[in-house]
């Protein structure tokens, strides 16, 4: 095995590495398991005796070493007692994650797209088979608040429940267009711009799919329209629309659009995390 001198002190081999990087990504995902959790704070407090427990050793508190020591014998049958609802539930999702294993979740942290631009796809496919008219714009980088002022102001979070109630017949926003940005549903009830003149290769299309051109022609945004005559699923971007498209091709649509918007926000919104953190 490959050894060299870190520090040029202490010989480490490059199995050493290995198993400290193993430990670390365990560690990591045992915290995401019970983040939220009650056992958080357990964790917590049991990293602090094993702190005390090392304190203790190294000053040669016997009587305090003997205490912690017994205390962690039968503190360990203790966690196991008070928190088995955790527990079980932290294996459950272990075996959900391991049957549908994905190599980019396990290798990279997962941006939460996939999981948005399926809510998405989900609530546009059951819109779909009950020929329920939608509109629905994802906004890129030109802002559409001038849109979203002429509707109600949700500023929810993207689920495929709320998307279906808000198109839902004779609900009081269903008539409107639904404007989405890659973090929350914005707004919903909105009226998008009409095409001026009557241009010939409009002529086959429903009101929904004019005014989705027409926004599309003025704007970076992706817009997804059902239609309320066939269930089929189409989609508006610059100066092409195509219809017809398969919730599999739709979902590949809204990854392309927000792929590199959505990763952006999400080092954002780390970064001002830290910030605060750094404040507080």
């Amino acid at each position: 095995m490959t050894l060299f001198k870190l520090f040029d002190i202490i010989d480490v081999r490059m199995a050493d590495i290995l198993d400290i990087l193993l430990i670390s990504v365990i560690l990591y995902y045992i915290f995401l398991l019970f983040r939220g959790t009650r056992a958080a704070q357990m964790i917590f407090g049991a990293f602090l005796l094993i702190l005390a427990w090392l304190i203790a050793q190294w000053w040669e508190l016997h009587t305090l070493v003997w205490m912690l020591s017994n205390l962690a014998t039968l503190g360990i049958i203790a966690l196991v007692i008070l928190f088995q609802p955790e527990i079980r539930s932290a294996l459950t999702r272990i075996g959900q994650s391991v049957s549908k294993v994905d190599l980019r979740n396990i290798l990279f942290h997962a941006s939460g797209l996939d999981d948005v631009s399926q809510k998405i796809c989900t609530a546009v496919q059951d819109l779909a088979k009950t020929k329920t008219g939608a509109l629905i714009v994802l906004e890129k980088r030109v802002g559409l608040k001038n849109y979203a002022d002429s509707g109600e102001y949700l500023n929810a979070r993207i689920s495929s429940r709320l998307l279906r109630a808000l198109f839902f017949p004779n609900s009081a926003l269903h008539d409107g267009a639904v404007i989405l940005n890659c973090k929350e549903i914005v707004a919903a009830g909105c009226i998008l711009p009409m095409p001026t003149g009557n241009a010939e290769g409009d002529a086959g299309y429903g009101m929904r799919h004019r005014a989705a051109k027409a926004l599309a022609a003025e704007s970076d945004a992706l817009i997804i329209i059902v239609s309320e005559e066939t269930g089929k699923i189409s989609t508006a971007y610059r100066n092409n629309l195509r219809r017809g498209l398969t919730p599999k091709e739709l979902k590949a649509e809204i990854f392309r659009h927000w792929h590199e918007l959505f990763n952006e926000v999400m080092d954002d919104d780390t970064n001002e995390g830290e910030n605060e953190a750094l404040e507080n």
